[in-house]
């Protein structure tokens, strides 16, 4: 199949990283795939695309996987395919006129992009479109269904454990370490984290704050013990083995992939129930789990991972075996593509 994605942009993310694995397997198996992504420079623009340059490295081997950058998202800028793939509300919106010789549309949503990316009219009017739907957490499907009566294919998202896998541990001090992802969207968290542990840090001295991130090169706005700056992919389960503890503060998470990766490193997760977590985080289980939003309800989860060690211990083990036993990126880059055939076969027929 000629296969089109629509990709928001090429930074790190969790959602492009999605974008680009499925781009990247689907032509290993044997698919002419491109990626379209938008950019307003033309001298750059023709450059990068006559030389093929600007390949995102951070993600890896993207195998022959076609990078198109243009002006806008428009039908005259796009190859015909068989198969094009909307996955922002606003390329939903873009492709919805297209002519059929651009291929069966479908639309990979891995938010709730009415909540924060943009206006709840404009959202709600794609996930109204007949596009297929692909979603990539149960509470997205849920979501289509009762508010906007779409059915979805539900596509979880895997973890690589070829990458993300526990490692030896070099930090040996007797601190317990507790990772958070820094981010400057309000509804990440970060600051109602970085308070929560620093509260704890009053009657428990010996825990660590460990911020990462890759949105800003410093973090003054709060008060940390380490900063971790654009961790290259490789070295990332590395940090993850050096915490003890994974926080993830968000409100709202479409999936929330650094949750998974922490757990296939073997470290314990204190979480919000913020939707996406449900697929893999269930209270005492696999995570230790806290109302959405409720700071000290989160505060008391998290001191007794601290506290209580032999929990903690198997809060990540049994996280571990959970996501280890998760369908693999193979497994779901076949179900995407059936659905891709099953579709377009249903469209000829």
């Amino acid at each position: 199949m000629k296969i089109s994605f629509l990709a928001p942009h090429l930074r790190i993310s969790g959602g492009v990283r999605i974008i680009l694995m499925y781009a990247a397997l689907l032509s290993r198996r044997g698919h002419d795939v491109t990626v379209y992504v938008r950019s307003n420079n033309s001298f750059r623009r023709r450059v990068a695309n006559m030389f093929h340059l600007g390949y995102p490295k951070w993600i890896g081997d993207l195998h022959k996987v076609k990078i198109m950058r243009v002006p806008y998202f428009t039908d005259t800028n796009f190859s015909d395919a068989e198969v094009t793939v909307a996955t922002t509300y606003r390329t939903a919106l873009d492709i919805r006129d297209f002519p059929a010789s651009k291929g069966r549309q479908f639309y990979l949503l891995q938010h709730d992009e009415g909540l924060y990316h943009g206006p709840r009219d404009e959202v709600d009017s794609a996930y109204r479109l007949a596009q297929k739907k692909i979603v990539v957490a149960t509470w997205l499907k849920d979501l289509l269904k009762e508010k906007y009566q779409q059915d979805a294919e539900l596509l979880i998202n895997p973890v690589e454990l070829s990458q993300f896998h526990k490692v030896s541990r070099t930090v040996k001090d007797g601190t317990i370490r507790i990772l958070v992802l820094a981010h400057t969207y309000a509804w990440k968290g970060t600051k109602e984290a970085v308070d929560i542990v620093n509260r704890l840090k009053k009657s428990h001295p010996e825990v660590r704050l460990i911020l990462y991130g890759v949105r800003t090169p410093e973090v003054e706005d709060y008060v940390c013990d380490e900063y971790h700056y654009n961790v290259p992919q490789a070295e990332l389960k590395q940090l993850y083995s050096n915490s003890d503890i994974y926080l993830c503060p968000s409100w709202d998470e479409g999936f929330g992939l650094p949750s998974i990766e922490a757990m296939a490193c073997g470290v314990a997760v204190a979480t919000y129930d913020n939707g996406g977590s449900r697929d893999f985080a269930f209270h005492e289980k696999t995570a230790l789990v806290a109302p959405r939003r409720d700071e000290n309800a989160l505060l008391r989860e998290l001191e007794r991972s601290v506290i209580d060690r032999e929990l903690r211990i198997r809060i990540a083990s049994e996280g571990r075996s959970f996501v280890s036993q998760m369908a693999t990126w193979n497994e779901q880059t076949k179900k995407l593509e059936q659905i891709f055939s099953d579709s377009t076969a249903q469209r000829g027929a």
